[in-house]
C-alpha cells in the first residue's frame, strides 16, 4: 500500500506499468517478481508492506 507519495510499479507478466498513489494497494502473491519503475521525485513515497504466511487448513 502507498501512504504517501505516488509510484510506478511494473508486475511480471502485465503488460503495462501501474501507477500507485496514496491509498492504493496491492495484494502480490510470494516471489511474485516486480520492480518500482518511478517515485514522484516531489514527495518522499511511503509504503506499507504486510507479509503474510499462506493459511493453513484448520486454522
Amino acid at each position: 500500500m502507498v501512504l504517501a507519495g505516488a509510484a510506478r510499479l511494473q508486475i511480471e507478466g502485465e503488460g503495462s506499468p501501474r501507477l500507485l498513489g496514496p491509498g492504493d494497494a496491492l495484494n502480490l502473491p510470494a516471489h511474485c517478481r516486480h520492480r518500482v519503475l518511478w517515485t514522484d521525485p516531489k514527495q518522499p513515497t511511503v509504503w506499507l508492506a504486510v507479509f503474510v504466511k499462506e493459511a493453513t487448513d484448520g486454522l
